[in-house]
């Protein structure tokens, strides 16, 4: 027959610190005490944030801009009240674009226009900005922020032959303690054999570049977003009139490669969560009409957590007047809302401090052996 006997004078150990066998911290906090402040210990706020991707159209940065566009973007931006805001076709219409003379047209437009930085926002206080160093002669791109950028840089998009088009631009935001990198781009527009082949010839340069980043800061939350005059949606018709989506391309230097540059960009180490408008739409192009899937915000999975989305339509009932969304632009924004990865707060952090020391001190008269 087999007895149970108490065990006497045995402990184990937790964490480093040691359990008797009542369950007790040896001589100090009962084991559900132990787990209740290892989960304060490593617990923190999560922090939520939002992103915005437009293609505005030229509706700012060239005295030759669609000025009579700019108070329907204004609507869609102030509805959406994003905390980071991506921009592709910032520029005017003629060949005459100046990296000076578009930022301070963006700067003009978020003060007199924009309201969710407040009523008077203060560029580097309440709003930060970078503007692509790279440009076509007529646009380029630009991210908008609430949060302060701590760095921020333009990536050559060359390759394949192709000399650089607009760029990939890049801006570290610091969002509750944390680096989030925002990559914005805009490969090259329109459906001939040249356009595609220097198209997929951008994907391939920027995806890599992307790629290399998420290796190197493994740390960093990474979004990439843009107009990429692709879709990748197999049911939709492709915008390569000489061929077909995952076709054989053969680019300037001769390189032959399928052709997906939606796809190649993904391939960096970004997730598509595909947000729809309120009717279910992928499409984000034209805003009157929308037929095709152009515009696009992707992430990498560590240290990020995808929350909501949506490509904002007004004319699906969405709180604006029906034809906001097709005056502001001919492409239709697109609406993320991701979650950070928490960190130990530093709340916790005094809280488990003061406990460890009171563990340390078992003199204390709080802590004494009852």
């Amino acid at each position: 027959m087999i007895v149970s006997r108490p065990i006497v004078n045995s402990r184990i150990w937790f964490h480093g610190l040691p359990i008797s066998s009542s369950g007790r911290l040896a001589g100090q906090f009962p084991l559900a005490a132990l787990l209740l402040l290892l989960l304060v210990c490593t617990a923190g706020a999560q922090t939520s944030f939002s992103v915005l991707q437009t293609n505005i159209h030229r509706d700012i940065g060239g005295s030759d801009s669609v000025t009579t566009a700019q108070p329907y973007l204004a609507q869609e931006v102030n509805y959406l009240d994003p905390d980071v805001w991506t921009i592709n076709e910032l520029g005017g219409n003629n060949t005459s674009f100046n990296l000076t003379t578009a930022t301070n047209y963006l700067t003009s437009f978020i003060q007199s226009s924009v309201t969710i930085f407040g009523s008077n926002p203060v560029l580097g206080t309440d709003y930060f900005v970078y503007v692509s160093t790279i440009n076509d002669g007529y646009d380029t791109s630009a991210i908008v922020s609430r949060y302060p950028i701590t760095s921020s840089q333009t990536f050559s998009d060359a390759g394949g032959g192709y000399s650089a088009l607009r760029g990939l631009i890049e801006a570290t935001v610091s969002i509750g303690g944390k680096s989030v990198d925002v990559f914005g781009t805009h490969l090259k527009a329109s459906s001939t054999n040249a356009d595609a082949q220097q198209r997929q010839s951008q994907a391939d340069t920027d995806s890599a570049t992307i790629a290399a980043w998420i290796a190197a800061h493994p740390s960093d939350a990474v979004i990439a977003t843009g107009d990429w005059n692709e879709t990748v949606e197999t049911t939709e018709a492709d915008n390569w009139s000489s061929g077909s989506l995952n076709g054989t391309i053969t680019l300037k230097n001769g390189t032959k490669e399928t052709y997906n540059p939606v796809a190649t960009m993904k391939s960096a180490g970004l997730t598509d969560p595909r947000p729809t408008t309120a009717s279910g739409s992928v499409d984000t192009i034209s805003s009157t009409n929308p037929d095709a899937r152009f515009d696009y915000i992707l992430y990498a999975q560590q240290n990020l957590q995808y929350v909501s989305g949506e490509v904002f339509n007004s004319a699906d009932g969405m709180g604006l007047a029906s034809g906001t969304s097709g005056n502001a632009s001919d492409h239709l924004p697109v609406f993320e809302t991701f979650m950070l990865a928490p960190e130990p707060s530093v709340a916790s952090l005094a809280f488990c401090g003061i406990l460890f020391f009171v563990r340390r001190k078992p003199s204390f008269a709080c802590c004494r052996r009852l």
